[in-house]
C-alpha cells in the first residue's frame, strides 16, 4: 500500500467523527512541528526551539501509536493536550522568552485543538486552565523581554527572522483552523445525510410495523371470531352438558387470547416520539368495561382477586384521547398483574373538580397487597446500560405512562413499600353534558337481596349499591337468605356461586324456575333451572347497572337470551370471504328473525345488490380482489338512490389504534371488530336498521314504559 493510500485510509471521511478529527489533528501536528523544526534549523535559531518542536513531533507520533492500540480516544486526546499545551508550551516560554511575538498564536492553536478533540464539559475545563497558564507565561515572557540588554541582543541576533516566525505561525494557525473546520463541516454533512436516510428508513419501518400489526390483528381475530361465535351459539343450545362445558372452556380460552391481542394492538400507535393528544368524545364506561374484561382474564391465572370501585357520577361521555386514556390504565394494571403472585388489587376510578368548569380531573388509583415478584416502579424507570455516564439524568428515559399523564395535564405517583403498593394518577379531561354512568334514579326502583361468599365481596357489593342509591338487603348467613328469598318485594335475588352450590337443594323447594341471579368468577353459563342470569366478578356500578336495567353487558349473561328486539321485515346482507364467519353472522342475526343474504366477495355483493334491495350491509374489509373500502365505493357508484344511503358497517379484524376513524372517514356508517361481541353487534343493528322495522320485545317495551 502506497503512502497516499495509507493517508487516505487514515483520513477516511466515513470514520467515526471523534476518530476522524483525532486523525486530522495528529496529521496537522506532525506536519506543522516538522516544518517548524526545519525552519528553525535553517535560520540557526536557539537550539532549544527545534529541540522542543522535535519533542512535539515525538508526542504526536506516540499519541497516534496509542490510538492504534486502544479505542480510548478521549483519554489519549486529553493526555496529548495536557503534555503539549500545559507542559511543553510553558517550558518553551521560559527558555525562549523572545517567542512572545508568536506565543499568542500557538495559544489560540491550543484552544482550537481543545475545542475539536474534547467533549463539551471537559473542553470548557481545559480552555479555562489553558488560558490561566498561557496568560501567566505571557506575563512572565513580557517581564523577561523587558530587559533592555536582552531586547537589544534579540533584535541584533534575529531581527527580521522574528517577523518571519510570526508570518509562519499565522500561516500554520490558519491552515489548522481551515482544515479542521473543513473536516467538521464534511462530518456534519455526512451526519445530516445519514439522519435523512435513517428518517426515511424509520418511516418505512413504521409503515412495515403498522402493516404487520394489521395483518396480525386480522389473522388472529378472524379465526377467533369463528371460535367465539360458535362457542357462544353452542352454550345457548339445548345440548349435552359435557358439550356445553367444553364450549364454555373454549370460549374462555378464546377470550384470554383476545385480551392478549387487544393489549398488543393498544401499543400499535405508541413510540418514542411525542404523541399527539386528540380531543374527541368517548365513553369512559366502554373503556372501563374493556379494561376489566382484559385484566380479569389475566387474574384467572393467579391466586389474586380484583376489586373495582367506579364512581357512578362520572359523566358517561368525556372529551379526550380514548386510546391513550385506555393505554395509561392498561399499562398500570398490566404491570401490577405481571408482578403480583398472590394477593388483592383494588382498582378505583372517580372524578374531581378542575379550576375550569368545562373540565374535570379523572382520577385513578390502583392499590395492591400481596406477594410481588419485582418492583413495577423499577421496571418502568430503567437506565440505558449502553449510554455513557455524563453526570446528569438525561439518560433516564421517562416511561410512557408518565409521559402520557404529563401531556394530559395530570400527575402520577408511585409508592412501593414491602407487600403494599399504591399507584395514583389523574388527567384533565373535558366532558359533555348529559347523563352519568349511572342514573340517579334507576327505572323500576329495584330492590336487591344478595348473599355473597366473603366479607370483602359483600362489602364491595353493598358499597356499590349504596353509591347507586339502590335499596338492598344483605344476607349474612344461609338461614337469613332462605327466609328472605321468598319475599316477592325483591326485584333481584343475587347469590354467589359458592353459596348456591351449598344450598341449591333447599332453594329448589322454595323458588320457581329462573328466580336467581348467580354471581361468580370466570363462568359464562349455568345449567340449573333456578338461574335466570349470571353476573361475572368483579362487581362494579357498570355491570350492576346493566343487571338492574336489563341491558346487555359483557359480564351479564341472560340464560336463553334472545335479544331486546326482532326485525322480521329487515333485509340484511353479510359479505365475508370466510365461510365460518358467514355462518356465525347468520346465526347471530337469526336471533332477531331478520332476512339474511350472504356474499363471499365484493363482486358477488355488487351483483346481488342490483337484483334485491337491502336495509343494512355488514361488509368485511380484508377480502381478495376487492377489499371492503373498494366494495363500498362501488356500491355507492351503482347509481341506485337507495344504495347511496343504505347503512354499511365495516366488519373487520383490523383493530389497531385508529382503525375505527379510518373506516368512518372511508364512508362506513359503523364499525364492528372481530370477534363479534353480541352487545356491540346489537347496538349497531339498533342504530342502523330503519326504526319502522324494529319490533321491541315485551320486556323492552315494559322498560320503555317505566322510563316514561
Amino acid at each position: 500500500m502506497s503512502a497516499k493510500e495509507r493517508l487516505d485510509k487514515y483520513l477516511d471521511i466515513e470514520l467515526p467523527a471523534d476518530r476522524l478529527l483525532f486523525h486530522v489533528s495528529m496529521t496537522l501536528s506532525v506536519c506543522a512541528c516538522s516544518v517548524m523544526v526545519l525552519l528553525t534549523l535553517l535560520i540557526r535559531m536557539d537550539i532549544y526551539v527545534p529541540a522542543m518542536l522535535f519533542v512535539g513531533v515525538l508526542l504526536t507520533v506516540t499519541a497516534v501509536y496509542a490510538e492504534r492500540k486502544t479505542d480510548k480516544i478521549s483519554r489519549i486526546s486529553a493526555a496529548y493536550l495536557l503534555l503539549m499545551f500545559f507542559i511543553l508550551l510553558p517550558v518553551m516560554s521560559d527558555y525562549v522568552p523572545y517567542a512572545i511575538y508568536d506565543f499568542p498564536i500557538y495559544f489560540l492553536v491550543g484552544i482550537v485543538y481543545i475545542a475539536f478533540l474534547l467533549k463539551k464539559r471537559w473542553a470548557v475545563i481545559f480552555i479555562v486552565v489553558s488560558s490561566v497558564i498561557d496568560l501567566s507565561c505571557m506575563y512572565h515572557m513580557i517581564l523577561k523581554i523587558s530587559d533592555p540588554a536582552l531586547l537589544q541582543e534579540v533584535n541584533a541576533q534575529y531581527g527580521i527572522m522574528l517577523f518571519c516566525r510570526i508570518v509562519v505561525a499565522l500561516f500554520i494557525m490558519g491552515t489548522i483552523c481551515g482544515v479542521l473546520t473543513s473536516y467538521r463541516s464534511r462530518i456534519l454533512r455526512r451526519e445530516i445525510k445519514k439522519s435523512i436516510d435513517m428518517g426515511r428508513q424509520a418511516e418505512q419501518l413504521s409503515y412495515a410495523k403498522n402493516m404487520f400489526l394489521v395483518n396480525v390483528s386480522h389473522e388472529i381475530r378472524t379465526p377467533l371470531n369463528a371460535i367465539m361465535g360458535v362457542s357462544e351459539l353452542l352454550m345457548d343450545q339445548d345440548i349435552d352438558d359435557r358439550v356445553k362445558n367444553s364450549a364454555f372452556h373454549m370460549a374462555n380460552a378464546s377470550r384470554a387470547l383476545l385480551s392478549i391481542t387487544n393489549e398488543l394492538m393498544a401499543f400499535s400507535k405508541l413510540d418514542d416520539s411525542e404523541p399527539v393528544i386528540k380531543n374527541q368524545p368517548y365513553s369512559i364506561g366502554d373503556i372501563c368495561n374493556d379494561l376489566i374484561n382484559v385484566i380479569s382474564v389475566r387474574f384467572a391465572d393467579y391466586k389474586a382477586e380484583l376489586i373495582t370501585d367506579i364512581a357512578p357520577d362520572i359523566p358517561e361521555r368525556l372529551l379526550g384521547d380514548a386510546a391513550l386514556v385506555r393505554q395509561i390504565m392498561l399499562s398500570v394494571l398490566s404491570g401490577i398483574v405481571k408482578s403480583l403472585r398472590t394477593g388483592e388489587v383494588y382498582f378505583k376510578i372517580w372524578r374531581e373538580k378542575d379550576n375550569d368548569q368545562d373540565f374535570l380531573r379523572l382520577c385513578v388509583e390502583v392499590r395492591a397487597e400481596g406477594n410481588f415478584q419485582y418492583s413495577y416502579r423499577e421496571a418502568l424507570y430503567q437506565r440505558d446500560d449502553d449510554a455513557e455516564d455524563n453526570g446528569d439524568d438525561s439518560d433516564v428515559s421517562e416511561p410512557m405512562p408518565c409521559r402520557l399523564v404529563r401531556l394530559m395535564g395530570g400527575e402520577i405517583h408511585m409508592e412501593e413499600e414491602g407487600a403494599q403498593r399504591r399507584y395514583y394518577f389523574n388527567i384533565r379531561q373535558g366532558y359533555e353534558g348529559g347523563r352519568a354512568l349511572v342514573e340517579e334514579e334507576i327505572p323500576g326502583h329495584p330492590r336487591v337481596l344478595f348473599y355473597e361468599n366473603t366479607d370483602i365481596q359483600g362489602n364491595v357489593f353493598s358499597k356499590t349499591l349504596q353509591d347507586m342509591n339502590v335499596d338492598f338487603f344483605q344476607a349474612l348467613d344461609s338461614d337469613v337468605f332462605i327466609r328472605e328469598c321468598t319475599d316477592e318485594s325483591y326485584t333481584h335475588v343475587v347469590i354467589s356461586a359458592e353459596r348456591y352450590d351449598e344450598m341449591n337443594g333447599k332453594l329448589s323447594e322454595l323458588l320457581s324456575p329462573q328466580s336467581l341471579i348467580l354471581i361468580g368468577s370466570g363462568f359464562m353459563t349455568y345449567d340449573d333451572v333456578l338461574i335466570k342470569t349470571t353476573l361475572a366478578r368483579p362487581v362494579n356500578c357498570l355491570n350492576l347497572y346493566a343487571l338492574l336495567t336489563g341491558k346487555r353487558n359483557s359480564t351479564v349473561r341472560y340464560i336463553g337470551y334472545k335479544g331486546e328486539f326482532i326485525c322480521p321485515d329487515a333485509h340484511i346482507m353479510v359479505v365475508d370471504d370466510n365461510i365460518i364467519n358467514l355462518e356465525v353472522a347468520v346465526s347471530l342475526l337469526s336471533r332477531y328473525q331478520a332476512k339474511v343474504s350472504v356474499a363471499s366477495s365484493g363482486k358477488e355483493c355488487l351483483k346481488m345488490l342490483q337484483k334485491e334491495p337491502v336495509d343494512f350491509i355488514l361488509l368485511d374489509y380484508m377480502m381478495p380482489e376487492m377489499d371492503g373500502i373498494d366494495t363500498l365505493r362501488n356500491i355507492r357508484a351503482l347509481g341506485n338512490p337507495k344504495l347511496e344511503k343504505v347503512p354499511v358497517a365495516a366488519l373487520t379484524a383490523n383493530a389497531v389504534s385508529g382503525a375505527r376513524e379510518m373506516f368512518l372517514e372511508a364512508g362506513f356508517n359503523e364499525y364492528i371488530s372481530k370477534p363479534i361481541e353480541r352487545e356491540q353487534f346489537e347496538k349497531v343493528l339498533q342504530s342502523c336498521l330503519p326504526k319502522d322495522k324494529i319490533i321491541y320485545t315485551a320486556k323492552k317495551e315494559e322498560e320503555a314504559g317505566h322510563s316514561t
